[in-house]
C-alpha cells in the first residue's frame, strides 16, 4: 500500500518524472523484477464493487501468465526476471493486513447483503476471496505450482527467455515481495564484480517502491506500472487487460536530480561536504513521516495538506547547523533528528490555532475578549467530554496572559486526544515518553527494514494512533536495539490476519478458534468494529479498530491443534528457499503440466536449476562524427520570429515540463524517432526500418543530451515474411480499400517469393444510422433552468444551485466546531471550477447551468426527506460550511447520525454512480446510445444470417 497519494503529489510536482511506455522506444533493461501480488490481485478480482462477478481458477491463472508475458515482452530483460510474491511478513506489516482483510471482509458481506435486499439474484458459484492471497492458502499453493509451470514452459519454448536466469520467490519464502527483491538487489551490489552500470527495472503499484528503488542508490533505476488516473470512482472497473493498459516508467535517475535540485540551495549553506546519498537518504525519512505501512499516521500531518513542503522547509533551515539525520547504514542520529522534531512540532501549535483560536492570533494578537471566549468554548468542550472543568484553562483566564492561555489550551487539546483515542485516564510525562520512545523506535525500525531488511519479525507498534510531533521528544539518549526473532510459519499468518469471515481459507483443525466462544482468542474476531477516518477523507484510509494479537496467546491456542493437520497441510505450512531457473538445451525431458486438461505438457523441457550466470552480451553505437555545420546570418524579421519561437519553446519547458531552461542561444532542428517497421526486402526477408517523423521540430541546445552511448538489440524478432505473418494469423488492413478491416492470412506458398501473402478480409455491415439521427431529439435528455426546478418544488432558485452542487456539514456549532472533518451532503452533480458537468443530470451553457427531470425528482425526494437541511440553508445562505448541532439542535437529536442518513442515501441512488464530464464536451444521452447498440445488434444478426445462408 505504501504512502498514500505520495504517488500523486510527486507526478504533479516533478512532471517529467513519467514516460508513457511505447513500443520499440524504452530503454534497454538489465535486470526486471515483479512484485506479484498486484498481479494476482488484478488478475483475480478487477471489480470489488460488482457482487456479480464470478472467475475460475483456471482463468486467473491464463491471465496471470499473460500479463507476465507482456511484461516481459515490453521491458525484454537482458540478464535477470525475477518474480516475487509476498511471503509471511513481518508483524509491523501483518497489523496493517489484519485490518485491511477484516474491512474487506466486511465491505464484501455489506455488499451482498444490500444486492440481496434490491431483489438482486446472486449468482450460485462462491465468490473468490481476494484473502486466500495470503500464504499458506491452497489457492495459493497452487497458483505457486502453476508458476513453476509457466517458468518450465517459457524458457524451454520461448527464445527471449533462454538467455536470462528466472527468479521465483514464492508465498512460501518469507518476506514481503518487494522487500525481497531489494534484499536480492542487495546481495548482487556486493558480489565481486557487479556491474554499477546495472539497469533495473522494478514493476509494482505501491507508492513506496519508489523509496525502495532510492535506498538501493543504483544510478540507472526504473519503476514500471500501470496508468494512474487520480480522481476516478472506485466503482469504475479495473483494466485487466494488458494490451488495453497504458503503461509508465518512471524514472528513479531523474527523481535523483529532482532531489538534488530541491535542495541544491543548502550547497552555500552547509559547512560540511554536501553528498547527494546522504541528502537521499534524508528524503527517504521524510517521506516516512506522512506515512508508511508500519506505524500510524502522525496528527494533522497530510500530504494533501502540503506537508511534504512543510518537511522540506524545516530540513533546509536547520541541516545547515546539525547535518543529516541518517548515516550510511540507515541509523538515525537521534540528537540530530530530535532538532528537526523541535522545529517541526510547532506544525502541531499552527494547527492548534486555525482550528480553536485563528491562525491570524500569531501575526496580530486581537485582544483578550475574543481569546478568552475561545478559551471558555474550550473549556466547555474538555467538560463535557472529561468530566471536569480545566483548571490551567481557569487560571489563564484569570491571569489574562495570552501566553499562557494559549499553551495551557494546546495542552488540553492534546490531551482529550489521548483520552478520547488511546483511552488513557491520565497522560503522564511517562504515558508521552513512551509515545516517543514507540515512534521514534518504529521509524528506526522502518529505516532498517527499507535498508538492511528484517531487524526483528515480532516487533510491532502497539498503538492504533500516533503522538503529536510535538510530544516526540528526549529521544536523544535512547538506546534502540531489535531482537531479530523469527518468522511466523504461514498458518501462523493466516490466524493473526484472517477475519471469521474467511475461516475456510484455513484448515479444518484451527477454523474454531475464530469461530467458538469457548476458544481463548475468541476476542482477536470481532464480527462486528469500528472505524475511524482520522483526519482522513477515504474510507480506505480509515483505521480499524480491532485489538493487536498476542504472539504467546496465539501460538499456545495453536499448538494443541497441530497434530491434526493432513500431510498435504503440513507441506503448506513451510518456509523454502528463492528458486533460481535457467535454460540449457543439454537437457530433455518430460514435464507435466499441474492442469492438463487447460495447460498442456511440457514435451520437451530444457529447464534446471542453474548457479552459473551466463554473460550478457551487447553492442555499443557511438556516433563520433561531427554533423554538418552551415553559418547564416539572419534578417531582422528572421531575428524577431526566432527570438518568439525561443520564447514559446522557454513557456513550453517551464509550464508543461516543470523545466527551467534559462537563456536559450541555440536551437537545433530535427526530425524525432517514431517508431520502426518492418520492411520487405525482394527475396522475402524482413528487416526493421526506423521512421521518422515528417515534422522538422526545434529544441534547445541545453536539452540535448549529448555522446548518449545508446543499447541496440542486433537480434530482430521476425527474419522472413512467413514469421510475419504466418497461415491463420489475424491482421487488420491499414490502406486502402477496406480500411480497418480484419482478416486471416491464408497459404502463400505460390506468392511468397513475390513478396506477397494472401488474405481473405471479413468485411463488417455498416449499421443504418439515418433516421436516428433525424429523430434524435425524441431520445435526448430535455433540460430546464434552474428557476423552472424551482418553481415546481416550491423552493428558491438559490437551493436548487446549492444543493444540486457541494453541501459541507461540520462537526458540532458553528460556535464550537469539533475538529475539521466535513461531509459533503450536496447531489455533485456540477462543478463549476472544473468545468465539469454529470450527463444525463446537468448541463452547463454559457450563462446558466440547466437541470433534467431526474435532478427535479431527486430534489423533490430530498426535500421530503430532509427539509430541516433545506430550511436551514435557506436560512443562512451566506455560510459555506454548516454544523450538525445548529441544524439539529433539539437534546434528544443526533447530528452526526443525521448525516450518515443522507450520505447512506446518497449512496444507494444511481446518482451517485453517475460519471462526470467536462463541459466542452458534447456527449450523446444515453436514449440514443441505446438506440445506437440496439441498431448495431441488428446489424449483427443480419451478417449472421448472410454468414448462415452462404454455407
Amino acid at each position: 500500500m505504501g504512502v498514500p497519494k505520495f504517488y500523486r503529489w510527486i507526478s504533479e510536482r516533478y512532471p517529467c518524472l513519467s514516460e508513457v511506455v511505447k513500443e520499440q522506444q524504452i530503454p534497454e533493461f538489465d535486470n526486471l523484477y515483479l512484485d506479484m501480488n498486484g498481479i494476482i490481485h488484478q488478475c483475480s478480482h478487477p471489480n470489488d464493487e460488482d457482487v456479480h462477478f464470478r472467475i475460475t481458477e483456471e482463468k486467473i491463472f491464463a491471465d496471470i501468465f499473460h500479463y507476465l508475458e507482456v511484461l516481459f515482452r515490453i521491458i525484454k530483460p537482458r540478464k535477470v526476471f525475477f518474480m516475487a510474491v509476498d511471503g509471511v511478513a513481518p508483524r509491523a506489516k501483518m497489523n496493517q493486513q489484519r485490518g485491511r482483510r477484516f474491512r474487506s471482509a466486511k465491505e464484501a458481506e455489506d455488499k451482498i447483503k444490500k444486492a440481496l435486499e434490491k431483489g438482486e439474484v446472486l449468482p450460485t458459484e462462491a465468490r473468490f476471496d481476494s484473502n486466500c492471497i495470503t500464504p499458506g492458502t491452497e489457492f495459493m499453493a497452487r497458483l505457486h505450482e502453476q508458476l513453476k509451470y509457466f517458468v518450465h514452459n517459457k524458457l524451454s519454448t520461448d527464445r527471449m527467455w533462454q538467455g536470462v536466469r528466472v527468479y521465483l520467490s514464492g508465498h512460501e519464502t518469507p518476506g514481503e515481495g518487494e522487500h525481497k527483491i531489494m534484499e536480492f538487489i542487495r546481495s548482487e551490489i556486493g558480489r565481486p564484480g557487479h556491474d554499477p552500470n546495472t539497469r533495473h527495472c522494478l514493476y509494482g503499484l505501491d507508492a513506496d517502491l519508489i523509496m525502495l528503488g532510492l535506498t538501493s542508490h543504483e544510478p540507472h533505476f526504473s519503476l514500471l506500472r500501470e496508468e494512474v488516473r487520480f480522481g476516478g470512482k472506485k466503482s469504475q472497473k479495473r483494466i485487466t487487460a494488458p494490451e488495453e493498459t497504458t503503461f509508465h516508467l518512471l524514472h528513479l535517475s531523474l527523481m535523483r536530480e529532482y532531489v538534488d535540485y530541491e535542495f541544491s540551495a543548502l550547497r552555500d549553506k552547509i559547512s560540511f561536504e554536501y553528498d547527494l546519498e546522504r541528502i537521499i537518504d534524508d528524503w527517504i525519512l521524510m517521506g516516512f513521516l506522512v506515512g508508511n505501512d508500519f506505524i500510524p499516521h502522525l496528527p494533522h500531518l497530510h500530504i494533501n495538506h502540503d506537508a511534504l513542503p512543510l518537511l522540506y522547509r524545516t530540513y533546509i533551515s536547520v541541516l545547515p547547523t546539525l547535518g543529516g539525520y541518517l548515516n550510511e547504514n540507515g541509523n538515525l542520529n537521534l540528537a540530530r533528528f530530535e532538532k528537526y522534531l523541535e522545529k517541526l512540532s510547532e506544525f502541531d501549535r499552527e494547527h492548534f490555532s486555525e482550528v480553536f483560536v485563528d491562525l491570524k492570533w500569531f501575526e496580530s494578537k486581537v485582544g483578550n475578549k475574543y481569546l478568552n471566549e475561545a478559551a471558555g468554548l474550550a473549556a466547555e468542550e474538555a467538560e463535557s467530554k472529561n468530566g471536569r472543568k480545566s483548571k490551567v484553562t481557569e487560571a489563564a483566564e484569570e491571569d489574562g496572559e495570552d501566553e499562557d492561555m494559549f499553551e495551557a489550551e494546546f495542552r488540553q487539546y492534546k490531551r482529550t486526544y489521548y483520552m478520547t483515542k488511546m483511552g488513557v485516564e491520565v497522560v503522564s510525562d511517562e504515558f508521552l515518553g513512551g509515545q516517543a520512545r514507540c515512534y521514534v523506535e518504529g521509524i528506526q525500525w522502518i529505516l532498517h527494514y527499507y535498508y538492511h531488511g528484517v531487524q526483528s519479525w515480532s516487533w510491532y507498534y502497539p498503538y492504533h494512533y500516533a503522538p503529536f510531533l510535538s510530544d516526540v521528544r528526549n529521544v536523544a539518549g535512547l538506546k534502540l536495539t531489535f531482537d531479530l526473532g523469527k518468522p511466523f510459519m504461514p498458518f501462523e499468518q493466516l490466524l493473526a490476519v484472517l477475519p471469521a469471515a474467511s475461516k475456510d481459507l484455513l484448515p479444518r483443525c484451527f477454523q474454531h478458534l475464530m469461530t467458538s466462544q469457548s476458544s481463548s482468542i475468541i476476542e482477536y474476531y470481532p464480527l462486528d468494529f469500528k472505524t475511524d477516518l482520522n483526519g482522513k477523507q477515504q474510507e480506505w484510509e480509515a483505521v480499524v479498530l480491532i485489538p493487536f494479537i498476542d504472539e504467546v496467546r496465539l501460538l499456545a491456542a495453536m499448538g494443541p491443534c497441530t497434530d491434526l493437520l493432513s500431510n498435504s497441510e503440513k507441506s503448506r505450512n513451510r518456509h523454502t528457499e528463492c528458486s533460481l531457473y535457467c535454460y540449457d538445451k543439454q537437457l530433455d525431458y518430460p514435464y507435466s503440466s499441474p492442469l492438463p486438461d487447460v495447460f498442456p505438457n511440457i514435451v520437451h523441457c530444457h529447464t534446471r536449476f542453474f548457479l552459473e550466470e551466463p554473460p550478457g552480451v551487447q553492442r555499443l553505437y557511438v556516433d563520433s562524427s561531427p554533423p554538418p555545420v552551415k553559418l547564416q546570418y539572419l534578417s531582422d524579421k528572421e531575428q524577431k520570429d526566432w527570438v518568439k519561437e525561443v520564447q514559446g519553446l522557454t513557456e513550453y519547458h517551464n509550464k508543461r515540463k516543470g523545466v527551467v531552461i534559462n537563456e536559450t542561444d541555440i536551437l537545433l532542428y530535427a526530425q524525432q524517432l517514431t517508431g520502426r517497421k518492418y520492411v520487405i526486402s525482394q527475396n522475402g526477408s524482413v528487416h526493421l526500418e526506423k521512421q521518422w517523423a515528417k515534422q522538422i521540430l526545434p529544441f534547445p541546445y541545453q536539452v540535448i543530451v549529448k555522446d548518449i552511448k545508446a543499447f541496440d538489440s542486433s537480434l530482430s524478432r521476425f527474419k522472413t515474411l512467413e514469421e510475419l505473418f504466418p497461415v491463420t494469423s489475424t491482421v487488420f488492413m491499414v490502406g486502402n480499400p477496406y480500411y480497418g478491416a480484419m482478416g486471416e492470412v491464408q497459404d502463400s506458398s505460390d506468392v511468397i517469393n513475390e513478396g506477397r501473402v494472401r488474405v481473405v478480409f471479413t468485411m463488417p455491415c455498416e449499421p443504418q444510422l439515418d433516421a436516428l439521427i433525424q429523430n434524435q431529439h425524441k431520445y435526448s435528455v430535455k433540460y430546464s433552468p434552474g428557476y423552472v426546478l424551482a418553481s415546481r418544488l416550491g423552493i428558491t432558485g438559490y437551493l436548487v444551485s446549492r444543493f444540486s452542487g457541494s453541501i459541507f456539514i461540520g462537526r458540532g456549532s458553528k460556535k464550537n466546531p469539533h475538529g475539521e472533518q466535513r461531509a459533503n451532503v450536496g447531489l455533485n452533480l456540477k462543478f463549476n471550477k472544473k468545468n465539469e458537468e454529470v450527463p444525463g443530470y446537468t448541463k452547463r451553457t454559457e450563462k446558466e447551468w440547466l437541470y433534467s427531470a431526474a435532478v427535479e425528482e431527486l430534489l423533490a425526494e430530498y426535500l421530503e426527506r430532509f427539509s430541516e437541511v433545506f430550511d436551514f440553508v435557506s436560512r443562512n445562505s451566506h455560510d459555506d460550511v454548516f454544523y450538525e448541532d445548529d441544524i439539529w439542535p433539539g437534546e434528544d437529536e443526533n447530528g452526526a447520525e443525521k448525516v450518515q442518513e443522507i450520505q447512506t442515501w446518497l449512496k444507494t441512488h444511481p446518482v451517485s454512480s453517475s460519471s462526470r464530464a467536462s463541459c466542452d464536451l458534447q456527449i450523446l444521452d444515453a436514449g440514443i446510445v441505446e438506440k445506437i447498440e440496439e441498431e448495431l445488434e441488428r446489424c449483427k444478426v443480419r451478417i449472421l444470417t448472410r454468414l448462415h445462408s452462404s454455407v
